[in-house]
Parts: C-alpha cells; structure tokens; sequence
C-alpha cells in the first residue's frame, strides 16, 4: 500500500523556457515570401507543418481557406516532452531525443513541488531547483544499472532500466527555475513527457492494482493462415485500485473530474517506476462510504 498522488500539469509555455541544449532544426522555418511546394515541411512557433498544395503566404497557424495548404505534423522535437497535441489529437509515441543528453531549464512561474519524467531513455536523471542563483534541491536518479549477485553478472548481466521517474519533495518556493539534465553517454537521451505542478493525495493504492499494454497494430490472417502485421501505435494503462476515508470522497472527486480531458501525472509509488503514468483517466468508479471508508477503481491510459 502507497500514497497515491496525481499531479495537475502547469503548462510550460514558450517563454517559460530558459535554456535547452535541444536544437530547434526539424526544418526550415516558414517564409513568407517563399514558394513551397506539395510535401515541403517548415517550422512556425516550434510547430511542424507539412504543406498540402503549391502555396506562397499563406501562414500555417491562421490560414483557414479550402482547401487547406498545410498539415499541422505537430510539435517540434524540443517540444514533444511538453506538448504531444495537433489539434485536439495527441500524437502517441512521440519523444524529445538528443545524442548524449537533454539538458533543460523552464521557469513555471507558478509554484510547484512535484516533478515526472516518463518514458525516459538515460542512464540517469538529474533534477535541480533554483532560486536566486542558489541550487536549493538537487538529486540524481540512476535510471540504468547492472545486475548484481556475481562478478559475472556485474561484467557480462544485463542492465536494469527505468523508465519514470517522480518526485514530491521540490521546495515550493515562487520565482523558482527547474533544471533537468538526462544523460545517455554514447548514446541517445529521450525523454517522453515532462509533467510539474502540486501534488494531490487522492488516496491510498492497494493489492489489486493492474498494468496492461495496448496495442494498435493491425493484424489479419489470410485463408491459408499467413499472418500480416503492420505495426501501430502502443499506450500503457494502469488500473489502479484506491481506498480512502469517507470524508476525502468530494474533495478528490473535485480534484480528479476536471482532469478527465487532458493529461497529468498519475503516481501508484514513485519507488516503483511502473506505476507512474502520464495521461488521462478513462472511467473512475467510486462505491458510496460504509464504515467510514470508501473504494474506487481510476483506470488510466498514457498519453505519452
């Protein structure tokens, strides 16, 4: 049995970013005076679009005449681990990668306790706040480690990954920045979504709680038995099982419902990685109160 926790996410807006080692270079930045043709991609306010029809001026982000002349590919890679929408579609499977590491600070203006990292691909996680110029939080997080038990094992075993990482114990001070440095030495640092804002107690998780994966490719099956996959996208679900006392029952409701449209992070225990999940709850199932205690079922699919 854990806390469980859910963090309601503070939007990390454009201005908000301070620094990133991540290079904006997707593509081309959009031109008003060029002439694009069918096919040709561009970048306007750390978007990706990719042009429908022969066009010259018209601007991707206002441009409503029929037919359309661009497609909105969503954001760009510095961007992905903030925001994964085009449109009201949230393109699934998508990540922020860098060769080596991701290096990164925003100032939510707002202030926070709590930070998530999912989908993360790194030998390890660095998570700094910083006030004034002083550093007054700073832990690192192996993400990556080898199996231990023997020499051999250490030498020549496998490695023992993570893919998320949460934390509730960020001072809340207001002015506050948030730096955070995943490294991947010769390698590929990735991070799926980036979720910080205020922790919310919603209950306590039990025995019972359940992980699934799902997946969107499609399979079919010929007269003969031959079998063609063409392989789509995959998201996680977590159905959590949740106690707490008759009197919280409003409150998280209050907290939970408003979050039913939109992503934010779901923590069973931040000691167990799988059990952090970013996205929305699908269905929440609340029995009324007896004995001063109520359950409920939150099942909760990913969005990154």
């Amino acid at each position: 049995m854990s806390v469980m926790k859910v963090v309601p996410p503070v939007e990390i807006a454009p201005v908000a970013m301070i620094s990133n080692n991540v290079p904006e270079t997707d593509n081309a930045l959009w031109l008003v005076a060029t002439a694009y043709k069918v096919s040709d991609k561009v970048m306007l306010n750390h978007r990706n679009y990719e042009a429908l029809v022969a066009n010259t001026g018209r601007n991707p982000e206002t441009d409503t005449v029929s037919p359309p002349a661009w497609l909105d590919l969503g954001p760009t890679n510095r961007w992905k681990m903030f925001n994964k929408r085009a449109g009201n579609t949230w393109t699934i499977g998508t990540f922020t990668s860098n060769p080596e590491s991701i290096d990164l600070t925003v100032r939510p203006g707002k202030r926070i306790n709590s930070i998530g990292l999912v989908g993360v691909r790194a030998a390890s996680v660095q998570i700094q706040m910083i006030v004034g110029g002083s550093v007054v939080y700073d832990q690192t997080f192996a993400m990556s480690t080898k199996a231990g038990g023997s020499w051999y094992q250490y030498y020549f075993g496998e490695f023992k990954t993570k893919d998320n990482v949460a934390r509730f114990d960020l001072p809340p001070f207001s002015g506050a920045d948030i730096r955070v440095i995943a490294l991947a030495p010769g390698s590929t640092a990735r991070i799926g979504m980036m979720v910080i804002g205020m922790a919310k107690t919603i209950g306590t998780a039990v025995h019972g709680s359940s992980i699934a994966d799902e997946s969107f490719s499609s399979v079919k099956e010929d007269d003969f038995g031959n079998v063609t996959i063409i392989p789509r996208g995959k998201r996680q679900m977590i159905s959590f099982d949740i106690v707490l006392s008759s009197e919280e029952v409003s409150s998280v409701r209050r907290t939970l419902v408003p979050l039913s449209d939109t992503v934010a992070l779901y923590v069973g225990s931040e000691n167990l990685d799988y059990t952090i999940i970013a996205g929305r709850f699908e269905r929440l199932a609340m029995g009324l109160p007896t004995y001063g205690r109520a359950n409920y079922s939150l099942e909760t699919r990913s969005l990154n």
